[in-house]
């Protein structure tokens, strides 16, 4: 990579496990420097001073996504660990209230529309000055459940569809600033929230095998290529590694790339 882009700073937010994790990791050992938040402080702690003892660079800031009255503050925070934010990832989310329309509880509803809609939109809010700066990209991760219906997830479903308008939307108003926002649909991976829909038994997903289910290193490498300029023309759009004019690009950079991946 250039030394421009060896300096790039991310924020990731749900880092502690999981595809939040594998991203962080794979860019902080791709030449990235990383902030690491979950919802704790030191619930990244361990992530962090392993990678800082290997000679990357990785930070941790608690982000509690649920407490819209503490997000600023906690944006500022992260701001300032490294004076900075070029890349935001909108990563956390929760799954719950896995349940049909006619049951839904509302303090659950409530807590996922602030975890995998409001807070993403406002981390971007927050750090939209710095990306008029610095030509700032988002990166949301989102799901196929964006675009299509599945039942007892009338939740999740809803507000995933919410943060894909909030990337198309992104894209629109800070194109002008050279800003780009990239929606990824990593498919089934093998991660917690995939272990509660398995104890749900809601629907057919619910029956997926975890032998079946994609590794975290996957969407961290995918996640690598869209943080990177080669991606940015597909800005505004949710995209899969499978998509036929995506993948064609995506490999070939992975094949033109001289550092271990």
């Amino acid at each position: 990579m250039s030394d421009s882009l060896k300096k790039k700073i991310c924020l990731i937010t749900g880092a502690r496990t999981g595809i939040g994790l594998s991203i962080g990791q794979t860019l902080a050992k791709n030449g990235y420097r990383v902030i690491f938040s979950g919802r704790k402080l030191n619930d990244c702690k361990d992530t962090v001073n392993q990678l800082v003892a290997q000679g990357f660079e990785a930070a941790e800031t608690p982000i509690d996504l649920s407490n819209l009255s503490s997000l600023k503050t906690q944006t500022e925070m992260a701001l300032s660990i490294w004076g900075s934010i070029d890349i935001l990832i909108n990563n956390g989310a929760v799954i719950e209230p896995i349940s049909l329309i006619d049951k839904l509880d509302v303090h659950d509803f409530e807590n996922a529309v602030r975890v995998n809609y409001l807070a993403p939109s406002l981390l971007i809010s927050y750090c939209w000055s710095n990306f008029t700066k610095n030509r700032g990209k988002v990166l949301n991760i989102l799901s196929g459940a964006s675009v299509n219906p599945i039942e007892g997830w009338t939740v999740y479903c809803s507000t995933k569809a919410a943060l894909h308008m909030i990337n198309q939307q992104t894209h629109l108003e800070g194109n002008k600033y050279g800003i780009s926002s990239i929606g990824i649909r990593p498919g089934m991976v093998d991660t917690e929230m995939q272990s509660k829909i398995r104890a749900s038994g809601v629907n057919q997903i619910s029956k997926v095998k975890k032998e079946d289910l994609i590794n975290t290193k996957r969407p961290g490498l995918f996640a690598l290529w869209c943080a990177s300029p080669e991606a940015n023309q597909f800005s505004g759009e949710m995209i899969s590694e499978n998509d036929p004019e995506v993948k064609a690009k995506y490999q070939t950079w992975i094949k033109t790339q001289k550092q271990e991946l």
